[in-house]
């Protein structure tokens, strides 16, 4: 099922569709989500930035280093923003070095 949804979420970035990518953001397999998180990070519209912001605040560190990565690749204020207030209130290390790391990319693109 997998392989399915990530060549759906695939297609669905090609179309810029993003309203249906977002769905897959509350799958319970972590491949589909990961792989929705950058298909949205690649569409960067603004639905996309508020999901992937949103996704900052999942309980899993894992996704959370995900969105970080995400928002940092789509370069807006709003997503520097994001990953400052999220920066103050993480508690997982790798989750913090995911967001500094997000930050860093940011301040290079600008």
């Amino acid at each position: 099922m997998e392989q399915h949804d990530l060549s759906k979420i695939q297609k669905l970035q090609e179309k810029g569709k993003s309203d249906k990518i977002i769905k897959y953001l509350s799958s319970s397999d972590d491949t589909v989500v990961v792989a929705a998180l950058e298909a949205l990070s690649r569409i960067k519209d603004e639905d996309s930035v508020n999901s992937i912001a949103h996704m900052i605040d999942n309980p899993d560190p894992k996704i959370r280093v995900e969105a970080a990565k995400a928002l940092g690749s789509i370069g807006t204020e709003y997503a520097k923003t994001y990953l400052l207030h999220r920066l103050n209130a993480e508690q997982d290390e790798t989750v913090k070095a995911a967001i500094k790391e997000a930050l860093h990319t940011l301040a290079e693109h600008h």
